[in-house]
């Protein structure tokens, strides 16, 4: 949410723009399909049973389909919206029952409104018949506004582009930006906190909560809008481990996710869920390389080198050595980590726009030529026969639904190795992955800062690279 001062710039008035209450509450659709009606959250989190009294009067509507958007409250005795009310209803079902604040038609009969006009979808508001309270138009000028939502206790206002595209802006009416979206659900609590998690080593699931604790405001912008995957183990790393890619039932509402392909997918975007995730024995979070707004334009290419049975750590460091003077002859930054195994990840960041499918034919392009100059050490087959011991030049991890340890997470292997950035001037044969344990990684942040950090920031388009990989 901005504050009046910073959106001042941006024009908005009540000539270009609907302002309407900014209602402190919980957003949520309701989606209606004949005499079945849901209430969810954004992340298509159920809110059905807190809100059973919403659903039957949705049910009662005369569309046969619909779907509406707005935000959940509870009032207080003065009919003010107050969140600690919404909270004990939905953690405890006691309490006065929410309403909803409805504020868009998504879906009306049937007839998709999403893209239509705001004027229009407009039209198709239920009127205001306890639990539904149509959000309306205030009239005024903005400072107008802000200074009766001000009086009111509100937290702000929502504008609407007249006659534009279902997108808002949030405006606070206090000089402090309050958040449109919080939690109902309780703090992460650290459970069973002295259950040894790697057994040679001592490490407890307390002392892994601290790392993730203490590494997250370097790690989350590496999670953050990316579906995740968190590799869980929770007897410890010497037991049975699975792949968490949805989030587990009656998670908390901080746990976000993004329905992909119909299927609800997991989304790390702040630090309580990422230590509600670790509180699970999430040890390692491996991320796709594209974010949720754009899941086909990746943020980067990479060839990952994977050692085979007879691959010498020198000749790790000869094939990333030629990896590096490639990328350096194609004229593409490059960026370089450990796995926090065995192997090494080098990473090309992409400008935006760029396609998955781009980035594979380069990374393929690369491994292929690097694979004519290493023939006797390198392999481009997944196959373990045709492999023959040799090192996996692995250009496979850039199609969508791929996914890559992330930076700055810990491995299950002895010693709690760290996936870490390198400068390129280390990666020679008295590199150790395994001596970047979290003691050494959080001293390389404070003397180098986040060596990851160009991959998010510092783009190259593709065309030129591929072209001359292409002899053109």
């Amino acid at each position: 949410m901005a504050t009046a001062d910073e959106v001042a710039a941006l024009g908005v008035s009540s000539h270009e723009f609907e302002l309407e209450v900014a209602w402190d509450g919980h957003p949520v659709l309701v989606a209606k399909a004949g005499q079945d009606v849901r209430v969810f959250a954004d992340d298509l989190r159920e809110w059905s049973a807190p809100a059973q009294n919403v659903a039957l009067t949705v049910r009662d509507l005369p569309a046969d389909e619909l779907v509406l958007e707005g935000r959940l409250c509870v009032l207080d005795a003065h009919g003010r919206p107050d969140f600690a009310l919404l909270k004990e209803r939905a953690s405890k079902g006691t309490g006065p029952a929410p309403v909803l604040m409805v504020s868009d038609v998504l879906v009306h009969d049937g007839q998709d409104l999403s893209g239509a006009p705001r004027t229009t979808r407009r039209e198709r508001l239920p009127p205001s018949g306890a639990p539904l309270v149509r959000s309306e138009v205030l009239e005024g000028s903005l400072d107008e506004v802000l200074a009766k939502v001000r009086q009111l206790g509100l937290p702000g206002v929502i504008a609407y582009r007249r006659g534009g595209p279902r997108e808002a802006l949030a405006i606070s009416a206090t000089p402090t930006p309050l958040p449109l979206k919080r939690s109902l659900s309780m703090p992460p609590r650290v459970t069973n906190a002295d259950k040894v998690l790697y057994p040679n080593d001592g490490i407890t699931k307390q002392h892994v909560l601290d790392w993730y604790r203490e590494i997250a405001p370097v790690f989350l912008p590496h999670l953050r809008d990316r579906p995740v995957v968190s590799q869980r183990w929770p007897d410890g790393i010497d037991e049975f481990t699975w792949f968490q890619h949805r989030p587990p039932p009656r998670a908390p509402d901080y746990l976000d996710a993004v329905a992909i392909d119909g299927d609800r997918r997991l989304l790390v975007q702040n630090t309580d869920a990422l230590l509600w995730m670790v509180n699970q024995a999430a040890l390692t979070f491996h991320t796709w390389s594209s974010r949720v707004g754009s899941l086909m334009n990746p943020d980067w290419a990479v060839v990952d080198l994977d050692p085979g049975t007879r691959t010498t750590w020198p000749q790790v460091i000869e094939v990333a050595t030629a990896v590096r003077r490639l990328l350096e002859l194609l004229e593409v930054p490059s960026v370089v980590k450990t796995s926090g195994q065995k192997g090494l990840h080098v990473l090309v960041p992409l400008a935006p726009g760029q396609t998955l499918e781009q980035a594979h034919r380069f990374s393929l392009g690369v491994c292929s030529m690097v694979a004519q100059l290493l023939p006797e050490a390198v392999s481009l087959s997944h196959d373990e026969k045709e492999r023959r011991g040799r090192l996996f030049l692995d250009h496979l991890q850039n199609f969508r639904g791929k996914t890559l340890v992330a930076p700055y997470s810990l491995r299950a292997v002895d010693r709690a190795p760290v996936s870490t950035p390198l400068r390129w001037d280390e990666v020679t044969p008295s590199l150790d992955p395994r001596a970047f344990t979290r003691a050494v990684v959080l001293d390389r942040l404070a003397q180098f800062g986040d060596l990851f950090a160009p991959v998010l920031t510092r783009g190259v388009q593709l065309e030129g690279a591929l072209a001359k990989l292409a002899g053109r």
